[in-house]
């Protein structure tokens, strides 16, 4: 088997790294959320209070998860950037090679 660059993977890999960090945000949002709720029910309160502990938890378990998520997202952006400069390498790649002359071998015999 042959392997051969081909850019789509490295793209697909890049989304699937974006889709993971929208997730991560999510389950740290409800795991802080339930994390919350389970510590302001254990101090023996009741009503809106237990809410608003889970509210408040849910937004700092958002803070952690956007911190993990934009390594993802960074690393996703790296992968990105390495195609779009292989793809740019390679136009310039092939214009430089359309400018050169090809030479025959008569007229290298004919120079020499």
């Amino acid at each position: 088997m042959a392997v051969h660059y081909d850019p789509s993977i490295i793209t697909k890999h890049a989304q699937a790294l974006y889709d993971r960090a929208s997730g991560i945000i999510f389950a740290w949002s409800v795991i802080g959320f339930i994390a919350g709720v389970a510590m302001t029910r254990a101090m023996t309160t009741e009503g809106l209070i237990v809410l608003m502990g889970g509210l408040v938890v849910a937004l700092i378990g958002a803070m952690f998860g956007r911190g993990r998520a934009f390594t993802l997202q960074l690393q996703a952006q790296v992968a990105l950037c390495q195609v779009a400069t292989e793809a740019n390498t390679r136009r310039t790649a092939n214009a430089a090679a359309a400018e050169v002359p090809t030479t025959s071998p008569e007229s290298v015999n004919r120079a020499g």
